[in-house]
C-alpha cells in the first residue's frame, strides 16, 4: 500500500460489453493489472501509473470508449508540475537539504551508561571530533570504538552506530572487582545495641546468642575465633583452633533517642523568581545572545530551557535558549512556636527517611519541651534492626 502511495495508481473507466477481448489484449502486452471488473457495459481497471499510458494506447487502437482516467499518489501529482521548473528546483533542494540532515550528526544517544560514564563517553568523542554538526559518512565507527576501549578501563563493551541521524552508543560498563586482602582478618560480630534479639542469619562463625536472648552493647554475638568440638572430653584443649572471618545479620529490637533542635531566630534562603531572563540562538555548541542585557552577576540559580527546530520529524541542531537567573540570598528569620514545631517534624521525618530507612520503627514517642530561644523535641523510638558490628581480633 506504501509503495502504491508512493509510486501511483490509474483508475480507467472503459466503455465496453467485450471484456475477454480487452484482457486478451492486455496479456499479449504483458500488462500487470492490479484489478479489473466489469458492470453494465464499463470495465473498470486498476494499473500502475507507470502502465496506464499503454492500456490508453489500447483503447485509441481498438476502439474503446475512455469516459474517465484518475490517477492517485504522489508521483502523479509531481508529474503534473514536471514543466514548472522553479517548483522542480525547490523540490531538489528539499531533498538535497533533506539528504545532508539525514547524514548528519543531530543527536547524540548514550544506552547503559551513567552520568559519570556518559560524560567520559562524550568526551572521547569529542576527542575524536565526533560531535553534532559531524558528517556520519566520514566516521570510522570500528576505528572509533577501538580508540574508546583503549583510552578507558571503564567499558566491559562498546559499540558505536547511527540511526537515522542519531548518532547511537550503546556501553556495557565494567564490574570493578572488589578489593580484597589476601589473608582476611579473623574477625567477631558483637553487638552494637542493647536490645532483644528476634532473628539471625549466621553465615561464617559461630553463633554465641540465639533468639530471644537480652545483649549488652559489646556482647560477642558470632565468635570468628573458637575450638572445634571434640569427641573425648580429655583432650578438648586441643581440638583445633577455628579461625574466620564472620559474616552474618542479627536482629534485635533496641531502643534509641535522638534530639531535635529548632531556634527561633532561624536563617532561610530566599529565592527572587525570574529575576532576570536572556534569550540566545542557539547553533550547535555556540550561543549567540539576542536578547539586550548586560553578564548576571552575583549569586543566581540558573534554568535553561531550550526548544529545537524541526524539520520532518529530525531535531535540528538550531533552537532557541532562554535562561532564566533567580536571585537568592540569605535572611534571619523570625519563627513561631507552631512554625518551629512544624519544621522540627520535617526534621524528624527527613532523619527517618535517611538514617531509618533500613529499619523497622515499632514504635515512637515525642517528648516537646518549650524554651526561650528554642523548641526541642527528643524522639523515643522502638527499631529492629541488624545490630551486628565486626570487630578485628588479634591471632598469632
Amino acid at each position: 500500500m506504501a509503495l502504491n502511495f508512493l509510486t501511483g495508481i490509474t483508475d480507467i473507466k472503459i466503455k465496453s460489453d467485450n471484456t475477454t477481448k480487452l484482457i486478451n489484449e492486455l496479456s499479449k502486452r504483458d500488462i500487470p493489472i492490479k484489478k479489473i471488473t466489469s458492470k453494465s457495459g464499463e470495465i473498470n481497471i486498476t494499473v500502475s501509473f507507470f502502465r496506464h499510458k499503454q492500456i490508453i494506447e489500447i483503447c485509441e487502437s481498438q476502439n474503446y470508449e475512455l469516459v474517465s482516467v484518475k490517477s492517485k499518489g504522489i508521483l502523479p501529482k509531481l508529474f503534473r508540475y514536471r514543466f514548472r521548473y522553479g517548483i522542480l528546483a525547490g523540490i531538489l533542494t528539499s531533498l538535497f537539504f533533506i539528504f545532508i540532515l539525514s547524514n548528519t550528526v543531530l543527536r547524540i544517544q548514550i544506552s547503559g551508561g551513567n552520568d559519570e560514564l556518559n560524560s567520559e563517553i562524550t568526551a572521547l568523542l569529542k576527542q575524536q571530533n565526533i560531535k553534532v554538526g559531524r558528517f556520519i559518512p566520514n566516521i570510522d565507527f570500528s576505528k572509533a570504538e577501538s580508540y574508546m576501549m583503549l583510552n578507558s578501563n571503564n567499558f566491559a563493551w562498546i559499540t558505536i552506530r547511527n540511526q537515522g541521524a542519531t548518532l547511537v552508543v550503546d556501553v556495557l560498563e565494567k564490574t570493578k572487582e572488589p578489593e580484597m586482602d589476601r589473608l582476611r582478618p579473623v574477625t567477631n560480630l558483637i553487638a552494637g545495641k542493647s536490645g532483644v534479639i528476634t532473628d539471625v542469619n549466621v553465615y561464617i562463625g559461630k553463633l554465641m546468642k540465639v533468639v530471644g536472648n537480652k545483649v549488652r552493647k559489646g556482647d560477642v554475638l558470632v565468635a570468628g575465633k573458637y575450638r572445634a568440638e571434640s569427641v573425648d572430653e580429655s583432650k578438648k584443649d586441643k581440638a583445633k583452633l577455628m579461625l574466620f572471618h564472620c559474616k552474618g545479620e542479627i536482629y534485635a529490637d533496641y531502643d534509641e533517642s535522638v534530639t531535635f533542635e529548632q531556634r527561633y531566630i532561624d536563617e532561610q534562603e530566599i529565592i527572587s523568581d525570574n529575576d532576570k531572563t536572556r534569550k540566545y540562538l542557539t547553533i550547535f555548541d555556540l550561543e549567540i545572545p539576542i536578547s539586550p542585557g548586560s553578564k548576571v552577576k552575583g549569586n543566581y540559580i540558573m534554568k535553561n530551557y531550550k526548544s529545537q527546530f524541526s524539520f520532518l520529524g529530525f531535531k535540528l541542531p538550531i533552537g532557541i535558549s532562554k535562561k532564566t537567573y533567580d536571585k537568592y540570598y540569605f535572611e534571619k528569620v523570625k519563627l513561631t512556636k507552631k512554625q518551629a514545631k512544624a519544621k522540627l517534624r520535617r526534621k524528624i521525618k527527613l532523619y527517618e527517611r535517611n538514617f531509618l530507612k533500613d529499619k523497622r520503627i515499632l514504635n515512637k514517642k515525642i517528648k516537646v519541651k518549650v524554651g526561650k530561644k528554642s523548641v526541642k523535641m527528643t524522639v523515643n523510638y522502638k527499631l529492629n534492626g541488624n545490630i551486628a558490628v565486626e570487630k578485628e581480633l588479634l591471632t598469632k
